[in-house]
């Protein structure tokens, strides 16, 4: 076709003449190079305005050009009586039939182009029509279409994002208390189904009695806090009356009064906002409410990353929270924040890096140095800036400590936080540590996908800077877990009462108590000591009437001066008891002080803040009898950048660039077939976007990681002519039906309509597995530059 086009301009440019066969090849290579120009003239033939579309869409091209283009538009929109049969191409039973009088011998898909072509030439049969007809390449390429249509169509998901459904003028609330009217249903007390800032629906077991005149009624409010200080009298009008079959009571409708005062309005419009978190949510809004929360519950729960919370501290973000479920204990079996979070100076760094880019990934390993081990740790662009990505990896990989930690730093607003407080009835002002939370780090392992890494052409020694060196002073960091998770076996009260301990006949240290059980406790002291204490020691604590208990330590802090103590197995039962009933005794003071308790409200609190700000896009998947239609819904940020090189369209995503076989003539999935059949927990999807056109092209993973195909990659990447997108699916299997917070969700439901609770409740255990997409392009693109791949044999 190229050497066609610069035949063509040669011959054009030349003044030789043109021999009859030259000048037709000549005539359809314009007519194919203009193949769009003259689609968009043959509405304009059809309305007799051809010459002025040719001024409007070809005023600069040649005259000779321009006639070309105008005899084929006419001649397509020419009348014709040919009779169309495309049994030589023909892929279905073949029918005869007659089309404006013509004798037709059309397949189903010749039937369809037929139509769709009559259509586009104003219901008429010209010889455009015709020749698409009888054209086996517009055939064939009609079958691509459609087919291609029917792979997006089924791998078509529906949309969701991880914030909480607007339901902006719709939102209305089932608040707790009852209205009434002398003249409606003879001044019982009503219960309120709903109450937003324009409408009330009030139940009645029976069709209500109505008294009044004009529909129009005055109901009497209670006092209720953040409306009405006292009873206050509010004007409604009665727009309808209807029976719901669902809950079996008659439902009356009513609008607020037009003349209603706009203060009143403005008052119930911000009790109705404020009151969304205390009170369940009309029927189904409710419905929506509680579905949304119970799948983003599901998401979390499932979920390889680790939630680590963030906050300031002398301008600085230092970790405080780590949420620990048994799913990202498993999945990052070699890393903890605990243990694993760099250095203070290389964290500070990292976050540093984090809040201008959000994401990150983290390369840690062991070099050997003069029969020394140096633990060190640096970014992929830190590394890439100095140029040490080959080196390092290099001498890295040489132990068996080399891992891959990929960080996303995502920022909680103040509303958030709110909503976590509100939902799970904390009040902030007891809480203080959770106020202080700005961010949440979401922390993975993906050390275990990577593979050994291999450097195609090593390059000369530079020293490492010094930064980079890993030491052992880490930030310390409260892991948090559900309560099924947490091994103690009996209850911690929080305390802060002063203590003593005795070391010696003269000698004693002042400390403060921290937390107590029944069988031991925790104290800070004031003044950290480097002594060695006894293994059993004495303490003493007025408030709580303890003088010279025995402890033995458990275990020393000389840093902190945090000292753990348990009773001797000698005094476990006596003084444990003695302990035990202090506590019976004092039931009110120390249940305010029960760890377990406020460990349990951090716990919710943490995953209210997590669940709207989860760090990639992620797939629901129910149990069904065809795999594709296991794909049920998928949760995503607006900007989600998981997706590309896809885009979301309106309310779905199309996941079939993912999922889809390139090769299938139908819709079909190998690779889910195998992560939700046979187990397979991780797997690559690669594609790379040329830069010039933007045309995506698909990559088979192997080749990517192992082919030639790899190294093409890497030269087009190192010149910016391509940009490579890789993505990381992870199928998490849900072993669980429910969530730590499965009851507390549908506890609310539950009190409005028994059945949906129970169809709510049994529709938990239809998911199957979550299904985690993820893009790695930023790690994989520096491999690509710097001439790194994994080694196959490994």
């Amino acid at each position: 076709m190229q050497s066609k086009q610069k035949e063509w301009k040669s011959l054009s440019l030349s003044n030789s003449p043109l021999t009859p066969t030259d000048k037709i090849s000549d005539d359809a290579l314009v007519i194919k190079q203009y193949k769009s120009l003259i689609n968009k003239l043959i509405p304009l033939q059809q309305e007799n305005r051809l010459l002025e579309g040719l001024n409007k869409f070809s005023s600069r091209l040649p005259s000779r050009v321009r006639n070309i283009i105008k005899d084929e538009v006419i001649r397509l929109t020419a009348l014709t009586d040919a009779s169309a049969d495309n049994s030589e191409f023909a892929r279905f039973p073949v029918l005869k039939f007659k089309h404006f009088g013509i004798a037709m011998r059309l397949d189903k898909v010749g039937r369809e182009i037929l139509q769709r072509e009559t259509s586009r030439f104003f219901d008429r049969y010209t010889v455009g029509v015709f020749e698409s007809v009888m054209n086996s390449e517009h055939y064939q390429s009609f079958i691509k279409q459609e087919q291609h249509e029917k792979i997006v169509k089924a791998f078509s998901v529906e949309s969701q994002y991880f914030n909480d459904i607007d339901f902006a003028d719709d939102l209305a609330i089932r608040p707790n208390f009852t209205v009434f009217s002398p003249a409606f249903d003879k001044g019982k007390a009503c219960t309120l189904a709903s109450l937003s800032h324009k409408t009330m629906v009030v139940e009645t077991k029976r069709t209500p009695t109505i008294d009044a005149e004009h529909n129009v009624f005055i109901f009497t409010f209670p006092k209720v806090a953040g409306f009405t200080e006292r009873q206050s009298e509010l004007s409604y009008k009665l727009e309808a009356t209807t029976f719901n079959k669902e809950m079996s009571v008659f439902e009356s409708t009513f609008s607020l009064l037009p003349a209603t005062s706009k203060k009143i309005v403005e008052r119930l419009t911000n009790y109705v906002k404020s009151s969304v978190n205390q009170f369940p949510l009309q029927r189904e809004l409710e419905i929506e409410r509680v579905l949304q929360n119970l799948e983003r519950d599901r998401i979390l729960a499932n979920s390889p990353w680790i939630p680590l919370f963030l906050g300031y501290k002398d301008d600085q973000l230092r970790p405080l929270f780590e949420l620990m479920t048994p799913t990202n204990i498993e999945y990052n079996e070699r890393y903890s924040n605990l243990t694993d979070l760099p250095a203070q100076k290389i964290y500070d760094n990292l976050i540093k890096e984090l809040e201008i880019q959000k994401e990150s990934f983290l390369l840690k390993g062991v070099i050997q140095h003069k029969n020394q081990e140096i633990h060190v740790a640096a970014t992929h662009r830190q590394l890439a800036t100095n140029g040490l990505v080959k080196q390092f990896i290099e001498q890295a990989t040489q132990s068996d400590k080399f891992s891959v930690i990929q960080y996303r730093l995502e920022s909680v607003s103040n509303s958030h936080k709110s909503v976590a407080f509100d939902i799970h009835d904390i009040i902030a002002s007891e809480y203080s540590e959770l106020s202080d939370i700005t961010h949440i780090l979401f922390c993975k392992d993906v050390s275990n996908w990577i593979g050994d890494l291999k450097i195609a052409d090593p390059e000369p020694f530079k020293p490492f800077p010094k930064a980079i060196i890993d030491d052992l002073t880490r930030w310390p960091i409260t892991a948090v877990m559900e309560d099924q998770s947490d091994r103690r076996a009996e209850a911690r009260y929080l305390m802060n009462a002063p203590a003593f301990i005795k070391t010696g006949l003269f000698t004693q240290h002042e400390a403060t108590l921290n937390d107590l059980s029944a069988s031991g406790l925790k104290l800070t002291l004031q003044t950290p000591t480097e002594i060695e204490f006894d293994e059993i020691i004495k303490v003493s604590i007025k408030s709580l009437k303890l003088s010279g208990q025995k402890y033995q330590i458990v275990k020393y802090n000389k840093t902190s001066g945090v000292l753990h103590l348990k009773l001797p197995p000698q005094l476990v039962k006596s003084e444990g008891q003695k302990l035990r009933g202090l506590f019976n005794n004092n039931s009110e003071y120390f249940t305010q002080r029960d760890m377990s308790i406020r460990q349990r409200n951090i716990f919710r609190f943490l995953w209210e803040l997590s669940i709207r700000n989860l760090p990639c896009a992620s797939v629901l998947i129910t149990n069904n009898r065809f795999t594709i239609d296991r794909l049920k819904t998928i949760y995503h940020k607006e900007d989600s950048f998981d997706l590309k090189p896809f885009a979301v369209l309106a309310n779905e995503v199309p996941l079939h660039g993912f999922l889809a076989d390139k090769d299938a003539i139908g819709p079909k999935s190998q690779l889910l077939e195998d992560m939700l059949r046979k187990n397979v927990r991780d797997a690559h999807v690669v594609h790379v976007e040329r830069s010039k056109n933007k045309q995506i092209i698909f990559v088979n993973e192997q080749e990517f990681l192992f082919g030639k195909v790899r190294g093409q990659i890497s030269e087009h990447v190192a010149k910016n002519a391509v940009e490579p997108f890789i993505t990381h699916l992870s199928a998490m299997r849900c072993k669980d039906p429910n969530t730590p917070l499965t009851s507390k969700r549908l506890a609310q439901i539950s009190k409005i309509d028994l059945n949906i609770y129970t169809k709510l409740n049994t529709m938990q255990k239809g998911y199957t597995h979550v299904l985690y997409i993820t893009n790695v392009s930023l790690f994989h693109s520096v491999l690509l530059k710097f001439g790194i791949y994994p080694d196959k044999t490994s």
